[in-house]
């Protein structure tokens, strides 16, 4: 695998795509039992966010994955409904250290500028657009009959980069596509006609976020929003630094409250930054300007952190912290400017959003939430489906039928959040109570080939294989999985020391998944027979005690076939405290 990227023509992902989906009915690896299917009744749903339909608050924020049409329909596909595009700007051509990225827990980065050139980015934008166009249509995804997904152009990082020509081109075509998707029209009526009559706007977006360096000025920051709104009419949002909270309360929380004493902070960042009273006055001046050209003003929170680089696994003195160390500092941020403005301040949030946090991060107001370092771990895109498991399961413990509802005492729920943050174990960086869950071997270009939980078992089963056998409900399957490897899962489905839990990526959200019991379940619950009247020559006796019943199942597939086990001869007793077992069945055995 190369870490370059390649661009693809639109025709060949679309092959790719439908070749994929008709033989292993997955696309880009995601399997369609994976797939994000819209219900009307989900309340998920935005009426007027930016003036479109919006049918989840959450998607991916910009960064790497974000950059390819494969990445961000990945994304689409999982139920990422907002698409925040990855940052571009005018110097295209810089080289990008490898590594950038180091995700082992807390985030880290030294990438900040987009891989490919403008052209190509546009391209890459455009296809994907289309593409999911065309999914809809395809996988029968459209049957609300409204489109449900906003892109979010994304731009930096100086005013004069942003107005010049290459960077006026992009925004233009942005903006009104109506050239290259005719283009695009021929080719599919030439290569697949059914899709060519497909609804397509030429509009990709109508909103922007605007990312900065570390220390602009704030004035140039206030200019650069300005023309964004003035010049080009666009919704805007403007990404803040985490450093508007102060160096003693950034340094307080990280290094005292969550224990994270290696990350150390340059005063010149301070220094440098965004002043939290520059931030507010800019605010103001900017909104005043968004309500006279009818258009929304907000801001996101936050970018990244600007560290020392104490790991020294990034090349560099300095790179950015994000994840999960960063969202307690960002939350009484958000806590903090939400009180200056009472309330009353349109938020996009980012910072550390996982799974057990959107709820309450939508509950405090900010939408959308925007997630990259999440994305970035063990389970990618597929962690978007729990996101949003998770708001529907709050919003049915609080009654509340949709996300306004869910919203409604927003500062009361802020303040709770802000400083439960601070004191929540889970942002501590001692939460990984089991060890990180990284594998021995090193970091390769594409990294996670082995599961953390196949790497720590002894015989290296595939759990993840028999797992998502067992959820697809075919233990039978998951069952032959497990003795591929392992021709006593009744015994280890009860004895094993379960080393593959400790390393289970599952550990850095909750628990670690049950997997011993998984094995005992495909073990006990595969529909398997004895085949009539075929007896073995050999017979076996076990002597003993211990986990009788266990070893008992176990031995009916010594053979390591399904079809033909071996015959066990044992005396009755230990027949009757087998079959007295409820978890047990043993009707299925010979006399």
């Amino acid at each position: 695998m190369s870490d370059v990227l390649r661009v693809q023509s639109l025709t060949t992902l679309l092959r790719w795509i439908l070749t994929e989906y008709r033989t292993r009915e997955s696309i880009f690896g995601i399997h369609r039992s994976m797939f994000y299917r819209p219900r009307k009744d989900s309340g998920l749903g935005l009426e007027d966010f930016y003036g479109q339909y919006l049918g989840t608050p959450v998607g991916p924020a910009a960064g790497p994955h974000t950059q390819m049409a494969q990445n961000i329909v990945c994304a689409w596909l999982s139920g990422a409904r907002f698409i925040e595009l990855k940052t571009v700007q005018v110097r295209d051509d810089l080289i990008i250290p490898r590594p950038c990225i180091d995700m082992e827990d807390a985030g880290y980065n030294v990438k900040w500028s987009q891989e490919l050139k403008l052209e190509q980015s546009i391209r890459e934008y455009i296809h994907a657009w289309v593409l999911i166009r065309i999914l809809r249509r395809y996988l029968g995804l459209d049957e609300a009959g409204i489109f449900d997904t906003v892109f979010n152009m994304s731009v930096g990082y100086d005013l004069n980069g942003i107005r010049s020509p290459a960077m006026t081109r992009f925004m233009d075509t942005m903006q009104d596509a109506s050239e290259p998707i005719d283009e695009i029209r021929r080719q599919l009526q030439a290569s697949v006609p059914g899709f060519a009559e497909i609804d397509i706007p030429v509009r990709l977006t109508n909103n922007v976020t605007l990312s900065t360096m570390h220390g602009c000025p704030p004035d140039e920051i206030e200019r650069i929003a300005a023309h964004l709104m003035e010049s080009r009419g666009l919704h805007t949002i403007v990404k803040l630094n985490p450093t508007l909270l102060g160096a003693d309360a950034v340094h307080h929380i990280l290094n005292d409250s969550l224990g994270y004493r290696d990350i150390r902070i340059p005063d010149s960042v301070f220094e440098k930054d965004l002043q939290f009273d520059e931030a507010v006055k800019m605010i103001r001046s900017l909104r005043r300007i968004g309500q006279s050209r009818n258009v929304v003003f907000g801001v996101k929170l936050s970018n990244t952190l600007a560290v020392s680089n104490h790991r020294n696994i990034l090349p560099g003195q300095e790179m950015y912290l994000s994840g999960r160390a960063l969202y307690p500092v960002t939350m009484m941020l958000f806590h903090r400017l939400s009180e200056v403005f009472d309330g009353d301040l349109r938020v996009s949030f980012s910072s550390g959003a996982d799974a057990l946090n959107v709820a309450e991060i939508l509950c405090a107001g900010a939408c959308p939430v925007t997630v990259v370092t999440d994305l970035l771990k063990p389970g990618g895109y597929g962690r978007l489906l729990q996101y949003l498991e998770s708001i529907e399961r709050v919003m049915r413990k609080r009654g509340v039928s949709n996300l306004a509802e869910l919203w409604a005492d927003r500062r009361r729920n802020l303040a709770v959040t802000a400083q439960d943050a601070v004191r929540n174990e889970q942002y501590q960086k001692t939460w990984h109570t089991g060890g990180l869950p990284r594998i021995a071997s090193d970091l390769g270009l594409f990294d996670c080939i082995a599961a953390p939980c196949t790497d720590a078992c002894a015989v290296r089963q595939n759990v993840p294989e028999y797992a998502g056998w067992i959820a697809a409900g075919d233990p039978r399957s998951a069952l032959q999985s497990i003795l591929s490897r392992n021709p006593l899962p009744g015994v280890t489905g009860y004895v094993c020391n379960h080393l593959c839990q400790t390393r289970c990526k599952r550990c850095s959200y909750d628990q670690p998944v049950a997997i011993r019991a998984l094995k005992r379940f495909a073990s006990e619950s595969a529909d398997v027979r004895w085949p009539a009247g075929n007896r073995l020559a050999r017979r076996i006796a076990v002597v003993g005690s211990g986990p009788m019943p266990p070893v008992f199942h176990s031995l009916r597939y010594m053979r390591g076939s399904l079809s033909q086990p071996g015959e066990l001869c044992f005396p009755a007793c230990c027949k009757r405290l087998y079959r007295s077992d409820r978890h047990l069945p043993g009707n299925e055995f010979p006399d």
